[in-house]
């Protein structure tokens, strides 16, 4: 049998395993926005961690990272050093998304940001940012599944075929089954990819030498084992990778989805094991250990986005097609949740609160629905274009850096009661065109453009918000007290919190857990 059609036969299995499930999940939908966009805030532990992992690790890891590590070497092992934050985030930030996102029924970062800001300009500016940046890695998604199906196959199958293949698959799957089917598909998903990168790195371990691997790769090519000093691309790593985890609208509106707290604490716990360390010591093995002299035969930095699909398409088509499965599976497990979150942003922030507020929760829906079919149509186009076939870690950085601009003001209704509308809108304007202006002309610091950016703008966020003042600073004490005392209670205060959850509508389980 051919590569071809092994290839062929492994991705319909893999898929119709895909539409079985996004068909079950359907069965329990309801025609609501919170439904079809959050899952009805009822994600488990298990759910939580491998959707949360499979959400945010992509093509990226199994195509674009171990091509990063075969051309550039052990420097980009910033990409494995953000987890020792990952767990952090989760639970300092994740629980007061979720709180408040519970507590005032917000669907989008921009809902926060309007509510405690008192401003519509900012939940315009949240939803646009968030949107453009969402592109670029959705665009990954989709490019890395073409080129994998078009590597192993040897260009039997056309890079424009995977295109298609991709995004009207995606787009059916998305729309039949919202964030429900979404979250159940990333926990399969998740598992599959994850153990077939286990598996791969594995072999690769074995194939360069086992436990003699490093020191035949520092025989052959002892440059890649030496960080070349480029701290300010660690850093620019580090940095997206960190707070993309929680500033990414996809992401953040996954702490929205989660059932309890608790979810999260444990989420927190087992995340970092599973979906950060795994990913990123598994690319960081495989794409290093490429280098041995004749284990992958044709590599080159042009393909080396492709490391796994070329090397299975020498040695083992059939399991070279389930890697390629797997690699469809991460970027599945990517672009259905930015799909909905971009749908989410275009339908809530925009269309609902500015042009028709009295629009029904089934219209909602269903709008939604067709936005998310907009959106897949408009990112196959753009997957046409030349400069989104480049190699995939600078075109995910580049997301990545758009929406980092974002989290000075963010930093506002989370923890500091101090930011004022006007920090938090200079410093996204001050963040994104310092951000672009380095990108086409490049920059006199040594930071690159999103770090730059970053670091302007949360300057001007933090001077701006000690030079001026809102008129709702009493409503923003409110809020911070009420967070602090909610997830921090102690006993002077512990009766009061509980009889304010006793007199709101929140159906949830805050108070048993904090009183746990």
């Amino acid at each position: 049998m051919s590569q071809v059609a092994i290839t062929v036969i492994v991705l319909v299995l893999f898929l119709a395993i895909l539409v079985g499930i996004s068909s079950f999940a359907s069965k329990s939908n309801i025609a609501t926005p919170n439904d079809f966009f959050l899952a009805n805030r009822g994600l488990g532990t298990v759910v939580m961690v491998m959707t949360t992992g499979a959400s945010y690790f992509s093509t990226w890891t199994l195509l674009g990272s171990i091509g990063t590590h075969y051309r550039d070497g052990v420097w980009f092992s910033a990409f494995a050093a953000w987890a020792v934050v990952h767990a952090l985030f989760i639970w300092l930030v994740g629980s007061r998304i979720w709180y408040l996102g519970r507590k005032h029924d917000f669907v989008t970062p921009g809902d926060m940001m309007e509510k405690y800001y008192k401003s519509p300009f900012l939940r315009i500016l949240f939803a646009i940012v968030g949107m453009i940046g969402l592109i670029p890695y959705m665009l990954i998604q989709i490019t890395g599944g073409a080129f994998s199906l078009n590597s192993l196959t040897n260009n039997a199958i056309p890079y424009w075929v995977g295109i298609l293949i991709m995004g009207i698959f995606v787009g059916v799957i998305v729309t039949l089954s919202g964030g429900r089917g979404a979250a159940w598909g990333d926990t399969f998903m998740g598992f599959f990819f994850g153990i077939t990168l286990l598996i791969i790195t594995f072999i690769f371990i074995k194939s360069a030498g086992g436990l003699h691997a490093f020191t035949n790769l520092q025989s052959v090519a002892p440059e890649i084992l030496v960080n070349k000093g480029q701290f300010p691309g660690i850093l620019e790593t580090a940095l997206g990778l960190t707070f993309g985890f929680w500033i990414m609208p996809h992401m953040w509106q996954k702490f929205y989805s989660a059932s309890s707290p608790m979810t999260l604490a444990k989420t927190s716990l087992f995340a970092p094991f599973w979906n950060s360390w795994l990913m990123a010591l598994g690319a960081l093995f495989i794409g290093m250990f490429a280098h041995t002299p004749g284990l992958i035969p044709g590599l080159s930095v042009e393909n080396s986005d492709t490391i796994i699909p070329v090397f299975f398409s020498t040695y083992a088509p059939f399991f070279g097609a389930i890697v390629v499965a797997a690699v469809v599976a991460a970027a599945i497990s990517t672009i259905n949740s930015t799909l909905l979150t971009t749908a989410s942003l275009l339908v809530n922030d925009i269309y609902v609160r500015f042009i028709n507020k009295d629009v029904s929760p089934e219209r909602i829906t269903f709008m939604g629905k067709l936005t998310v079919l907009l959106m897949t149509v408009i990112v196959v186009i753009f997957a046409f274009i030349p400069v989104a076939q480049g190699f995939i870690v600078p075109v995910a950085a580049l997301g990545y850096g758009i929406v980092l601009q974002l989290v000075p003001a963010a930093i506002g209704p989370l923890f500091w009661r101090k930011g004022t509308l006007a920090g938090a809108a200079s410093s996204i304007i001050i963040g994104e065109t310092a951000l672009t202006i380095i990108y086409i002309f490049g920059s006199p610091f040594p930071f690159g453009p999103a770090t730059t950016g970053l670091i302007l703008g949360s300057i001007s966020f933090f001077v701006v918000s000690i030079l001026t003042t809102d008129r709702h600073e009493e409503e923003k004490k409110d809020h911070h007290r009420e967070l602090v005392e909610t997830l921090f209670p102690d006993e002077s205060n512990r009766k009061d919190v509980k009889r304010w959850r006793k007199s709101s509508d929140l159906k949830w389980q805050l108070s048993k857990q904090v009183q746990k």
